[in-house]
């Protein structure tokens, strides 16, 4: 069976019974994935396009790829980061980008880059572009590496918008004491998803990878 491989960061990543209802859109992006696939969740916490290098992840699924997989790849959120995950976003994370879509490709695989999920930051009622030139740098890093990109930010932003600042947080990690045993005083993290918003997230790619026909999906 050919394997559909995900990189990427908290917002893909599985989670551990102790964080539930926090989600990765990885998590629900099986639904999605045709019979005749694999599906491969190698994103992790925390991580930017340097963890994914460093860590080994990148080189062992590098390894364990083979000509007819496909991956997909989402960074952004960690290389934003003022400590050893960070990069600028028109320098190493382009050529991070550019250099795991190169060596994916010599294997013959097919690679897709999502951009970021936006954060659910509302200011004076308005939602905030929290990622900015990291949308713009995924998009150059496609264009010089002939990889497509699939800008999910901007619909899901759309998403947001159209629900506004008390709607949208049924998507996200915010609710208040007393829902979910795991979070007893409860919780205000506009970045991670529950199980609602990994859903919408994954939705929203699937729509928008249509448009390529991949073999992976349904």
């Amino acid at each position: 069976m050919r394997k559909l491989i995900l990189l990427g960061d908290s917002t893909c990543a599985s989670k551990k019974k102790e964080a539930r209802p926090e989600t990765g859109w990885g998590e629900a992006f099986f639904q999605f994935l045709s019979p005749s696939w694999i599906l491969c969740n190698n994103a992790f916490n925390g991580y930017s396009t340097v963890s994914c290098l460093k860590s080994g992840v990148f080189s062992k699924s590098l390894l364990d790829s083979k000509e007819g997989d496909s991956v997909i790849i989402q960074f952004g959120h960690n290389d934003q980061k003022p400590d050893e995950r960070g990069t600028k976003p028109f320098e190493q994370y382009v050529a991070n980008l550019k250099y795991m879509a190169t060596e994916f490709k010599k294997r013959g695989v097919s690679v897709y880059f999502i951009t970021s999920i936006p954060r659910r930051i509302f200011e004076n009622g308005r939602l905030v572009d929290t990622h900015k030139d990291y949308i713009a740098g995924m998009k150059y890093a496609g264009y010089l590496s002939d990889t497509p990109v699939i800008d999910i930010t901007l619909p899901l932003m759309l998403d947001l918008t159209l629900l506004g600042e008390e709607e949208s947080k049924k998507y996200y990690m915010n609710f208040p004491q007393s829902v979910y045993p795991n979070y007893p005083e409860g919780k205000e993290d506009n970045t991670h998803l529950r199980p609602e918003g990994a859903l919408w997230v994954s939705r929203t790619i699937y729509d928008s990878l249509k448009q390529f026909n991949p073999d992976f999906l349904c």
